[in-house]
């Protein structure tokens, strides 16, 4: 099932994107959850374990000038949607300010890797889902969801005892 979906991008993010589907005549949401994917796998350098949810900057701090943004249509598998949520959750940023920190991050990688044929690790499969997994489960009555971004090395850890 594919879910449409909005999502609020600053110019140069979206010059980035365009820029990147125009040079590797990929789609803008297949660069967008490969970028994603390599930020999970850095994930120790933007993980936050409390406080607000941070959303992008509004104002320029340098010039006090209101920072331009679009919102951009996006048509992404319900399974891409959900781990763009669980990204949210885990670095408590909003999901446009991940989408921009991974693309103003990791674009220029993809992009040379995908050009250049370069067997990189990321692009050798473009399935964002390597070992990720939700489950839900019912403990006295209340729901309990599981979330698993890898495998432990010892798998019993995963099952409930």
């Amino acid at each position: 099932m594919n879910i449409d979906t909005t999502y609020v991008m600053c110019e140069d993010v979206i010059a980035l994107l365009y820029d990147a589907e125009e040079k590797t005549k990929r789609p803008k949401e297949e660069l967008l959850v490969l970028a994603m994917r390599m930020m999970l796998k850095d994930c120790e350098a933007f993980f936050r374990m409390d406080g607000r949810i941070e959303y992008q900057k509004r104002v320029d701090e340098k010039t006090g000038e209101k920072i331009k943004k679009h919102r951009v249509k996006m048509r992404l598998m319900c399974r891409e949607y959900d781990y763009c949520q669980d990204m949210r959750k885990l670095f408590r940023r909003s999901i446009s300010l991940v989408m921009a920190i991974a693309v103003r991050t990791y674009i220029v990688k993809i992009v040379e890797a995908i050009v250049n044929k370069t067997a990189d690790s990321v692009l050798a499969d473009t399935y964002p889902f390597e070992n990720y997994a939700i489950s839900i489960n019912r403990i006295c009555y209340a729901p309990s969801f599981r979330i698993w971004w890898g495998l432990p090395k010892n798998l019993d850890l995963l099952f409930i005892k």
